[in-house]
């Protein structure tokens, strides 16, 4: 397993997976400070909250439609979360669930 955490230097190709490796990292071995802050893609963000913990920090990743409507939906129905649902087919979605929470 490549250690990000040590690695000064590397090539692009590392950047694209770093996100994934500290998502895999966190759930199945261990989850702390120094691993959790390489989780910045909006997917992994939410999966690392809805799997492993529910924290501000990683919580600010998620930014795409999709997953904040995952997030609302599975997780908690956040305000600032909210927001972030943007596309049409997404806010209807969420509508629907919505109505059916009441």
């Amino acid at each position: 397993m490549i250690q990000y955490t040590n690695i000064k230097k590397h090539l692009p190709e590392y950047h694209r997976y770093k996100s994934l490796w500290a998502y895999n990292y966190c759930r199945t071995i261990k989850d702390t400070k120094e691993v959790y802050k390489y989780i910045t893609d909006s997917y992994h963000a939410y999966y690392y909250c809805r799997f492993v913990k529910d924290r501000p920090n990683v919580r600010k990743y998620i930014t795409t439609s999709e997953d904040a409507l995952f997030y609302c939906r599975d997780i908690k129905d956040r305000n600032s979360i909210r927001k972030r649902i943007t596309k049409e087919e997404h806010l209807q979605w969420y509508q629907e669930w919505k109505a059916k929470q009441c």
